[in-house]
């Protein structure tokens, strides 16, 4: 075998290894956030930017009391159709102030979050 072959082959394999590990790294992100603990978030859009939701929401049991938040959010595509005013619910994890699952709820007074006035 020649050197130059033994060079290539080698590159390959090192190559092929580098991208079976970042492959394995990418999986264990998606397996931490799965067991990160999940919360539901409802409340009212107060704004909708490009890529983040700013939201009137209700206290998070066992994650984080009422307030008004801006919150990235995991797909921009989901803020479409989304206005100033509008209920919505979405997924939370801990450690992560992303917004996850966003869904447009009833707009009636029983899915509003109690005024924090």
């Amino acid at each position: 075998m020649t050197m130059c072959r033994m060079i290539s082959l080698l590159g390959a394999l090192f190559l092929t290894t580098g991208l079976i590990a970042i492959s394995a790294l990418a999986q264990t992100k998606d397996k931490g956030k799965a067991k990160a603990g999940s919360h539901t978030l409802n409340g009212k859009v107060m704004e909708v930017g490009a890529t983040s939701l700013t939201v009137d929401h209700e206290k998070v049991e066992g994650y984080m009391d009422a307030m008004t938040m801006a919150y990235k959010v995991d797909k921009p595509e989901s803020l479409k159709g989304l206005k100033k005013g509008d209920m919505v619910t979405a997924t939370v994890y801990d450690g992560d102030y992303t917004l996850y699952e966003i869904k447009l709820m009833p707009n009636d007074d029983k899915a509003r979050p109690p005024s924090k006035k």
